[in-house]
This record gives structure tokens, C-alpha cells and sequence, in this order.
């Protein structure tokens, strides 16, 4: 236990933004707890966290299942005795029906992931924040809500009411110091992404990259972001340096779409 360094929860560590924010914080300063599904891919984002110079904690776990995401905070406070930030990038897509032909199943299984869980694992933590005096947690949510396509609806709406419900929570633990926003990446190239440039590319018979690089010509700055671009901005809004922002919508798309 470093008992000294801040400490944050990170769901959702994927091979892309989720990794590259574990990795931002880590060079910030703080103890990172990895959070997903794949817990072989934990144990290789954690050795990069240590190898940064803090600790990692890596928690397998499905933010689908309220008692898992409750566990996942409990972990956290067991091996560092604290929570200062967390940010809830773990996300459940949804078949690319219409609102006509969708499954409800699916929806409920969306809202489970990433409206319920995000929420549970807050307010888990919360309590933990208000003994250190503050904190912050950042929301991840998608391009979706401010683009809106058909057969996107059910990720679209659940990404909607977690901002909905980020805001409300900003204003409820305010007091608290308890600082909350909400990042909405642009198409940010990586495993997420590739089923919907593979569809793009075969509705145009072109290629991935092809698909790829029509998107990144609609933007302002004719590229897409990065991983990295959007580790920098969560990390921005969890440091002192945000110390005046919360329940705000922060775009990271490159000028894709300007709100």
C-alpha cells in the first residue's frame, strides 16, 4: 500500500482509450485500479502502470453486475485505503437495429452496463471521496447522442441518460467537492470502432482505411482522435487544473461535431 498517492478506478480498460487513460494517470502520479472483463489484458496494462513507477491493481470485473462493480470499489479501498477519481469508460454495444426491429433485451442489457453500473460504482465510492476531503469521476460517453443515427438508438439513449445522470449527480455532490464531468470521443479508431468502419467500408466497397479516412475529411482538423487524445483530456478533467469544472459535456472529435 503506497498509503501517500492519490488513487484512481478505471473500467472499461480495453486496448484502447481505457488503457491509454490507465496509463495517463499512472504518469500523473496515481495509483491505478484496472477494471474489465479480460483479466489476462489487465495483468498486461497493470506490469505498464507499475512499470511507470505506482501501483496497479488489477480487478476482473463485469460492470454489468452491480455487485461486482460495488466489489470493485471495496478492492480498491482493501489494497490502497482511499478513491479520489474514477472514470467509467466500460461500455456494452448494441446490435445496429432500428428501434422497430431491436431486441428490449438489448436495451436492458445496455442500460445495465453503461448507465446502472457507472452509477453503482459511483456511489460506492462517493462515501470514500467525501473522508479524503473530494474527488473526481469522469463519464465516458459516444459521439451517438450528438449524432443521431438510425439504429444506434439504444446505445445513443443510454449514453444520453448517463449524462443526464452525471449532471444530476454533479449537482448533488458539489458540496462535497466532488467534482463530476462527461467526455463524448469522436470515431476514435481502435477494437471498439472496427465493426462500424468494416460496415461503412462494405456499404461503400472500399476499404476499412478508406471508410476511416472519409470520416477523419468530415472533421474540422481532417484526422480522428486518438486513444491518446482522449486519455488527456479525462486526465485534464481529474486534475486540480479542472478544479472549476464540473457537470460539463467535454468533445473530443476533432471538430466533427461542434456543439
Amino acid at each position: 500500500m503506497s498509503g501517500q498517492r492519490k488513487v484512481a478506478i478505471v473500467t472499461g480498460v480495453g486496448a484502447g482509450i481505457g488503457r491509454s487513460t490507465a496509463l495517463g494517470l499512472a504518469r500523473e502520479g496515481f495509483d491505478v485500479v484496472l477494471a474489465a472483463r479480460t483479466a489476462a489484458y489487465l495483468d498486461e496494462v497493470a506490469a505498464e502502470v507499475v512499470a511507470i513507477g505506482v501501483d496497479a491493481l488489477a480487478v476482473p470485473t463485469d460492470t454489468g453486475d452491480v455487485v461486482q462493480c460495488r466489489a470493485l470499489v471495496e478492492a480498491a479501498v482493501a489494497r490502497f485505503g482511499r478513491v479520489d477519481v474514477i472514470v467509467s469508460g466500460a461500455a456494452k454495444g448494441t446490435p445496429n437495429h432500428t428501434i422497430m426491429n431491436s431486441d428490449l433485451a438489448d436495451w436492458q442489457m445496455a442500460w445495465q452496463v453503461n448507465v446502472l453500473g457507472p452509477l453503482e460504482i459511483a456511489r460506492t465510492a462517493i462515501p470514500y471521496m467525501q473522508a479524503v476531503g473530494g474527488g473526481s469521476i469522469v463519464m465516458v460517453s459516444t459521439l451517438a447522442v450528438r449524432a443521431i443515427n438510425p439504429g444506434q438508438g439504444a446505445y445513443a439513449a443510454t449514453k444520453g441518460a448517463l449524462t443526464i445522470a452525471a449532471q444530476t449527480l454533479a449537482k448533488e455532490v458539489g458540496p462535497d467537492g466532488i467534482r463530476v464531468n462527461i467526455v463524448l470521443p469522436g470515431f476514435t479508431p481502435g477494437a471498439s470502432t472496427e465493426p462500424m468502419f468494416a460496415r461503412m467500408a462494405e456499404r461503400s466497397g472500399t476499404s476499412p482505411e478508406a471508410a476511416k479516412q472519409k470520416m477523419a475529411d468530415q472533421t474540422a482538423l481532417r484526422r480522428l482522435p486518438t486513444p491518446d487524445d482522449l486519455a488527456d483530456a479525462i486526465v485534464f478533467l481529474t486534475s486540480d487544473r479542472a478544479r472549476s469544472i464540473t457537470g460539463q459535456t467535454l468533445d473530443v472529435n476533432c471538430g466533427q461535431w461542434m456543439a
